[in-house]
């Protein structure tokens, strides 16, 4: 016990001087050490150290996991404060958790509404994508660029996460649809037909969004592949 304390205590050093490589071998060691007993809050704790180790090196979808699986269990209070840990969590799983389980840890999560009035942001954010809400889910983006830039875990990754979180939201508008006008779009995220056509060349151009734009007719079409729309077509048909 005494010994797996000892290297999350130096991953935690680790992490403070932005020493990821030792931070990761630390942990490595310490998961090894854990192997040969260890007990539930331990566990626990090296499950959160893991978590955000993974977030410094911008492995957000194993970190997202982590996180999700540490809201109930956290108590690393030495590593961040608990509404801060379900920043990370929301900030994350946002970019991977389907509907129905976003729906379930997060929107509805006990422990997320407990802290919701300390992160008013960031919850702000998961119900407003929830809820299609997309011109109010972009002044959210506008409002989380100041948390992301002064919070040590995030600001590194902070433009990052910014152009995920807006990918997430153009892609899932444009899976409700065949087809749609620009303009229809535009007024849909509060943005004009010129700035959206803009930032949805650019994701596009990346192979970030299934879809082309009609530029002469004014029109964005989709590219979802069938499967995509069969599975659309159910979640209409029986609801989220």
């Amino acid at each position: 016990g005494k010994k797996l304390d000892a290297h999350l205590e130096m991953a935690r050093v680790s992490s403070f001087w932005g020493d990821y490589k030792t931070m990761t071998s630390t942990l490595d060691a310490a998961s090894k050490a854990i192997a040969n007993g260890g007990d539930w809050d331990r566990r626990n704790r090296l499950k959160a150290y893991r978590a955000l180790s993974l977030l410094l090196v911008r492995n957000m979808k194993e970190a997202s996991e982590l996180l999700v699986e540490g809201i109930a269990t956290f108590s690393c209070t030495e590593l961040c404060a608990y509404p801060e840990f379900i920043t990370y969590a929301i900030v994350t799983s946002l970019l991977f958790l389907k509907r129905t389980e976003l729906k379930k840890s997060i929107i509805d999560g006990s422990e997320v509404l407990q802290v919701a009035k300390d992160i008013p942001v960031v919850i702000r954010l998961a119900n407003t994508l929830y809820e299609c809400d997309y011109k109010a889910y972009l002044h959210t983006l506008v409002d989380l660029q100041p948390h992301l830039i002064a919070n040590r875990y995030l600001q590194p990754h902070a433009g990052y996460l910014l152009r995920e979180l807006h990918v997430l939201a153009f892609q899932q508008f444009l899976d409700s649809y065949q087809s749609v006008t620009l303009e229809s779009m535009a007024k849909s995220f509060g943005v004009g037909t010129e700035f959206l056509d803009v930032q949805l060349s650019r994701f596009i151009a990346a192979g970030r969004l299934t879809a082309k734009i009609d530029k002469y007719g004014g029109v964005v079409e989709t590219n979802r592949p069938d499967w995509k729309n069969a599975r659309y077509q159910e979640m209409i048909q029986k609801g989220d």
